[in-house]
């Protein structure tokens, strides 16, 4: 029979845990982020799109085609 007591004492979750979110977010912080995300890098986004396009419509009969 395996040795299942090989890997110690199994995880227990602590008694008392604290948040790892703040009860009420950050305003300016969310704002900051949001603009980051918005202003990504256009050559990245751009070469991300053509690969989804031609994944999404590889597939696809010619009539059935997502994007023209």
């Amino acid at each position: 029979m395996p040795d299942t007591n090989k890997h110690g004492q199994p995880f227990q979750m602590p008694r008392h845990q604290e948040s790892v979110c703040p009860s009420k977010p950050d305003a300016s912080a969310l704002a900051r982020l949001l603009d980051e995300w918005m202003h990504g890098d256009e050559t990245e986004q751009r070469e991300t799109f053509e690969v989804l396009r031609r994944s999404l419509d590889e597939d696809r009969p010619d009539g059935y085609k997502l994007f023209l």
